[in-house]
């Protein structure tokens, strides 16, 4: 992983973006004690040329990452400083430090984390990264969806872990639907409905800790669903 030279305290300095935060799907999500956050950073690519979601394929088009909010100055540039921490050796110390002040809230009885509401796991390393922070912490439920299917393909997961993989992707082909937890992109809640699938568009709960493994999501983008490149798959 890339070496940034701050040192801890340099680095909480000088980034004061909150690592979790939470978006409207999060907070629609947390209810009865149940607290969700979300770690995102850049999509499709960095300011500084790092492909942050190295297997998007079809997807790339339509991402609703790109655009709406994520597109605003202020929030880019947060989503920037948080990917900036990620690539930096204290990546680990800031995050479980942020995890356990969220956890002595009295409020928080079940704490869920998100994984990447933008972005991907761009590398082996990165990804070790984080499964070193989640087994830290078994009573916490992380997840995330992600189309960096070979990267997982052997790994022993921890149990406290779900990952979704993402139809869209270049290794489309590697999904097994029947088998694995995936989530597809559908035009309509009539055609997710009609496929199997159960909506995951605005309760990221059911994609979290729900025991459906087809995720359907409704497009929302900025464009029109007709004119992106999603694919479609039988599943």
């Amino acid at each position: 992983m890339a070496v940034i030279g701050h040192d801890l305290k340099a680095l909480k300095r000088k980034n004061k973006t909150m690592l979790l935060t939470q978006n409207k799907k999060m907070k629609n999500s947390s209810i009865d004690g149940l607290a969700v956050f979300n770690f995102g950073i850049p999509a499709f690519k960095s300011n500084s040329g790092l492909m942050t979601c190295p297997n998007a394929g079809k997807c790339a088009a339509g991402c609703y990452a790109k655009s709406g909010a994520y597109s605003w100055p202020t929030v880019k540039n947060a989503y920037e400083k948080r990917l900036e921490v990620a690539l930096s050796p204290q990546f680990s110390a800031l995050m479980t430090g942020e995890i356990e002040k969220l956890l002595k809230r009295k409020t928080v009885k079940k704490l869920v984390i998100r994984i990447h509401d933008s972005g991907d796991f761009f590398n082996a390393e990165y990804l070790t990264a984080w499964l070193n922070i989640i087994q830290k912490f078994p009573s916490v439920h992380f997840y995330a969806y992600t189309k960096m299917i070979t990267l997982f393909k052997g790994r022993l997961l921890p149990k406290n872990f779900r990952v979704i993989f993402s139809y869209g992707g270049k290794q489309d082909n590697l999904i097994d639907a029947k088998k694995h937890f995936h989530s597809l992109v559908f035009d309509s809640l009539e055609a997710l409905t009609a496929a199997g699938y159960v909506d995951g568009s605005h309760d990221d709960m059911v994609a979290a800790l729900g025991e459906n493994k087809k995720i359907g999501l409704v497009y929302h983008g900025a464009k029109s669903f007709q004119n992106t490149l999603w694919g479609k798959v039988a599943a």
